[in-house]
């Protein structure tokens, strides 16, 4: 399986969080990378929270996740 690099995006229509399965909307961040394995193709977009909780559970592994399987983590404050 590749997977491209991770993309940060400004939704400019509504997405579902393939991680908490609540939805994107206009205007809101949000990360994508696709994969492709085999001939299939796909796109996976998440909430950057919700990304950043993959990858602090995963602790520098790769990781694995089940569909709208996770609780959207809170939002990290911002600077400024």
């Amino acid at each position: 399986m590749y997977c491209t690099a991770l993309e940060k995006h400004t939704a400019r229509k509504v997405h579902r969080c393939d991680s908490c399965g609540e939805l994107v909307p206009i205007g809101s961040e949000y990360v994508r990378w696709r994969c492709y394995d085999s001939g299939d193709a796909g796109s996976v977009k998440m909430h950057p929270e919700c990304h950043a909780m993959h990858c602090a559970d995963a602790n520098g592994h790769q990781w694995e996740f089940s569909p709208c399987g996770h609780e959207r983590p809170p939002k990290e404050p911002s600077n400024g």
